[in-house]
């Protein structure tokens, strides 16, 4: 994906990476400019690869933050959620190159099982070299999201840009007892799935004015 000029810039200009993306997020909503996944997902993976990169060459940072969260709060909005569980087995789909809400997770989690879940060849081996560089007790499988047996988890995150969430987290729902949580929203109404609100459409592309 070529991105724009004024989105390059951003990108490999010096700004950290998860400013830069924060940034570019803000640009596209402040230009009205309606993106597709390809779009979206060069903004994501660059940030993301940098981090990544950057914790390959010189270790642990000196912390972990969720550059992905515009608003703030998500984080705790996932504790408020996850804490009421015990003995955490939980899965991550969607996890990318730089899986850092499972590095959030496990922080305040030790003894949580955690797999992270990615389709995507290149995130998923950079993703393994970044858990072997920090010693984390991190699981990655490589596989598409719908074909996972999610049985074995009793908690399961939806990251903003896996696509077709709806059929996702219906196919969660009706095969496993695990409880939802899921960035974005998919018209679904169940007692077990929480919908954190997100500007991310289903197809996994940045959107505007999603409530």
């Amino acid at each position: 994906m070529n991105l724009p000029t004024k989105y390059r810039e951003i990108i490999l200009g010096g700004r950290e990476p998860g400013e830069a993306y924060q940034k570019c997020m803000k640009a596209l909503a402040a230009h009205g400019r309606r993106t597709d996944y390809g779009f979206t997902e060069a903004i994501v993976y660059a940030t993301e690869v940098r981090y990544a990169t950057e914790i390959l060459a010189k270790g642990r940072p000196k912390r972990f933050w969720n550059f992905g969260d515009l608003e703030g709060g998500a984080d705790e909005r996932h504790y408020r959620i996850l804490d009421r569980i015990e003995h955490l087995d939980i899965a991550f789909v969607g996890s990318g190159p730089y899986p850092v809400s499972a590095f959030l997770i496990k922080e305040r989690y030790p003894t949580a099982r955690i797999t992270c879940i990615d389709n995507h060849i290149a995130a998923h081996i950079l993703a393994e070299a970044v858990i072997t560089r920090l010693g984390m007790d991190v699981a990655t499988r490589l596989e598409d999201a719908i074909d996972v047996d999610y049985r074995p988890f009793n908690a399961v995150v939806v990251a903003a840009m896996v696509s077709g969430k709806r059929g996702l987290v219906e196919k969660i729902l009706e095969t496993s007892d695990a409880i939802v949580i899921v960035r974005g929203r998919t018209d679904l109404s169940h007692e077990r799935l929480i919908q954190l609100g997100s500007t991310f459409r289903d197809d996994g592309s940045f959107g505007l004015n999603i409530p």
